[in-house]
């Protein structure tokens, strides 16, 4: 199997319309993700476009610092390649890993790190060239299919999940939807407060912030908040990329908490992504620590998967 990388310069529209082509793209792939990084972290950027046997197989986004002239040398790529229909086997994963060594060896002054969109439920993978990383814990999340009609949707939720949506449906809460991120400022705040009380890293407020700004550009970017007398009692951040979309981060009060507010938030967040021809939901990271969390992505249906790790 041949595989070569042409590195172009993409422009954000060219970038998404490539991303169209590829049934599942994360977050980290998306173009205001390397805008953010870029200002954020300054990290320069390549595209590159895979071809494999003649054919274009998929798109990857890569994240470069170098100093010296390239002497010092640091290269990422984050829950990538994104492939385009019929690709993404190991075979293919094994061909592009080749590559990218082969054009970026390992060598003195330079750094690699490379965690490939790759769900195996064996998790002791070998890439080409490529060693694994064991000090890295496993990513984890959930993915939630909204491809199906609403109602099916609705259906497969656990009984006790959808119990407590129905009950906080006839509640006073209403959700608004924030498509110019005027309630950003107030959302960081609250997001602050959250993660002190509840003691979790989570992204940091300054780089939520950009990849906000830059994903609102280009209307990829929800907040939703729960209101009820006036008052924001609680809100959840959505980015979307491509047919994908990423719960990012969310905060809620005590009596937000109580009332089930994040129910109400991420099924109006299901039927907006559903309007916009959105086909699959990343509901976030979790580990296994997170009892309480964890129980309430699999609330929703979600299906947890693990990619295979990060290599260097």
């Amino acid at each position: 199997m041949q595989c070569t990388i042409q590195w172009h310069t993409y422009t954000r529209t060219q970038w998404d319309d490539l991303l169209k082509f590829c049934p599942h793209v994360p977050l980290l792939q998306s173009y205001y993700y390397a805008q953010a990084m870029r200002e954020g972290k300054q990290q320069s950027v390549r595209h590159g476009l895979i071809i494999i046997n003649g054919i274009e197989a998929g798109i990857v986004q890569m994240q470069e610092v170098s100093l010296f002239g390239r002497a010092i040398h640091g290269l990422s790529i984050d829950r990538g390649p994104c492939w385009f229909k019929g690709y993404g086997k190991i075979d293919h994963l094994n061909a592009f890993a080749t590559e990218l060594n082969s054009q970026f060896p390992m060598r003195m002054g330079r750094k690699r790190r490379f965690m490939p969109e790759f769900f195996q439920k064996n998790t002791a993978i070998t890439l080409n060239n490529w060693k694994k990383d064991g000090k890295k814990s496993q990513y984890k999340t959930f993915l939630l299919d909204i491809s199906p009609e609403l109602s099916i949707i609705r259906e497969n939720l656990k009984k006790n999940w959808r119990n407590t949506l129905s009950k906080v449906e006839k509640s006073n809460i209403s959700v608004e939807i924030d498509k110019d991120l005027s309630s950003l400022s107030h959302f960081l705040n609250q997001y602050i407060r959250d993660r002190i009380e509840k003691r979790y890293a989570g992204t940091s407020p300054r780089f939520l912030s950009l990849l906000a700004k830059y994903a609102a550009m280009a209307g990829e970017c929800y907040i939703f908040n729960a209101v009820e007398d006036g008052e924001i009692i609680a809100s959840i951040l959505i980015f979307t990329h491509g047919r994908g979309a990423t719960y990012q981060a969310g905060w809620t009060t005590a009596y937000g908490r109580k009332q089930s507010a994040h129910h109400l938030l991420l099924w109006q967040a299901i039927k907006l992504l559903k309007d916009n021809a959105i086909t699959n939901f990343d509901l976030g990271g979790f580990n296994d620590d997170t009892t309480g969390l964890t129980q309430f992505k699999e609330g929703m249906g979600g299906h947890a998967i693990a990619l295979i790790g990060s290599y260097h």
